[in-house]
């Protein structure tokens, strides 16, 4: 079928391994998606809570970087900072002064 109609678009194949059940009643996180060749696109998450909404974005950027074979960057809507891949940790100011003093070999 792909053969006929040219290939599918790698955005709509991945949605399909990031999906969970929805939760009615709160709004959903949305983040946006740059692709390296300058497309963006919006990917609203189904978690209602920031923790949930990273770790299902997260398998939606590591399915789309599977695919396409290139790093993807994304951010949630109203943030100003970009991540790049799936490497996305929050350290609170506690771990970074820890490991600071403290260096792991």
């Amino acid at each position: 079928m792909a053969v006929m109609f040219g290939p599918k678009d790698p955005i709509i194949e991945c949605r399909e391994e990031a999906k969970r059940t929805n939760v009615p009643g709160r709004y959903r996180i949305t983040a946006e998606i740059l692709l390296k060749n300058g497309s963006r696109r919006i990917y609203r998450a189904k978690a209602i809570d920031r923790k949930s909404a990273v770790q299902e974005v997260l398998t939606f950027v590591d399915a789309v970087q599977r695919h396409t074979g290139e790093t993807v960057m994304w951010r949630f809507r109203g943030e100003n900072t970009y991540h790049m891949g799936t490497n996305f940790s929050k350290k609170t100011i506690f771990n970074r002064i820890f490991e600071f003093f403290f260096d792991e070999v």
